[in-house]
């Protein structure tokens, strides 16, 4: 069973607590489908800006922690399109 969240689905039981809080897209227990690319693609401009920002004020921690996410998004999103007979993705916890 699985809960649902605006841009996938939690893998965990409904039973259990998560232990990342707003850290979906780098657990290992996210799910996605295609149907959440137009969600994923927001979320990888908005991260873009963030970096960005970040960068310029030399915020390495912010910088190096969406970065991460923002890999996690690049594999969400271009699983499905490099392999379109794919049904869903998950984020890498790498």
């Amino acid at each position: 069973m699985t809960q649902a969240l605006p841009n996938g689905y939690c893998g965990l039981p409904v039973q259990k607590v998560c232990p990342h809080a707003n850290a979906c897209l780098t657990c290992p227990m996210f799910i996605t489908t295609p149907e959440f690319l137009p969600q994923h693609r927001e979320q990888q401009q908005h991260l873009l800006h963030i970096v960005s920002a970040a960068e310029a004020r030399g915020q390495a921690r912010v910088v190096e922690m969406n970065r991460q996410v923002l890999g996690n998004l690049e594999k969400i999103i271009t699983g499905p399109e490099s392999d379109p007979g794919q049904p869903e993705a998950t984020a890498d916890a790498s």
